[in-house]
């Protein structure tokens, strides 16, 4: 069984699944508008430490503050 992670703890290119997403109302339903919600498969293009991730959403591509990454849980 998959490990619960922060979405900043993910190898690049992964696969993942969306499982918790733990922030304000606003910042979850900007993610929401934008594709990003639990159960959603995402993969992690460019992640740096304290820089903002770039995530493949689908067909699309987002760009998430880091220290919101760091409270969106995947497996």
């Amino acid at each position: 069984m998959s490990q619960l992670r922060p979405l900043t703890e993910i190898a690049l290119d992964s696969p993942v699944t969306v499982v918790k997403i733990k922030l304000p109302a606003d910042e979850s339903e900007r993610l929401f508008q934008l594709g990003l919600m639990r159960g959603s498969s995402v993969k992690v293009l460019h992640c740096a430490f304290n820089e903002p991730l770039l995530l493949a959403v689908g067909d699309s591509r987002i760009g998430v503050n880091y220290q919101l990454a760091e409270r969106i849980y995947v497996y």
